[in-house]
């Protein structure tokens, strides 16, 4: 059965050096994910050490990303871009839809967890559950519950 093409839109993240931490994080936390592809340094390529991480392609519950770390000085592409400028911004968050409380509850004590809490978990005017996190690792999220099978129906109904 040949591979599913890639999809034309996807969220990439760029991490200064623990892109590979932050995957396996991720993948451990969310269900129906995996690491797709990795893209490691070889052995005398200029600003690597051999074997970390330079770009991976992986799924959040069936949703595709992918990541990079930042090139160190002296790499190829280190010179292509000002890198020591560049972090997440609470501005671009990822959205979870949780279909539980439980579920809710698991992902902000996970990504809450040596990050910052933005809006703590409650209920606001506009859901009965919601937080806004950064992750230790610079990333936000925002969480929410959604009444039961509304993300089902949105994802089934025809384009």
């Amino acid at each position: 059965m040949p591979a599913a093409p890639a999809p034309k839109l996807m969220t990439f993240l760029t991490f200064r050096n623990d892109a590979e931490e932050a995957v396996e994080f991720y993948t451990s936390l969310f269900e129906n994910s995996e690491v797709v592809r990795t893209v490691r340094a070889r052995a005398h390529e200029p600003g690597w050490p051999e074997g970390v991480l330079q770009h991976a392609l992986f799924t959040l519950d069936g949703q595709s990303f992918m990541c990079t770390n930042m090139p160190p000085p002296g790499a190829k592409g280190y010179e292509d871009a000002p890198w020591d400028t560049y972090a997440f911004s609470p501005a671009t968050a990822i959205y979870v839809a949780c279909e539980t409380a439980g579920e809710f509850e698991r992902y902000y004590a996970a990504l809450s967890e040596k990050g910052e809490v933005i809006m703590p978990a409650g209920a606001y005017e506009f859901s009965s559950m919601f937080a806004f996190v950064t992750d230790r690792f610079g990333v936000s999220w925002r969480l929410n519950v959604t009444p039961s099978g509304r993300r089902r129906k949105a994802a089934a109904a025809p384009s």
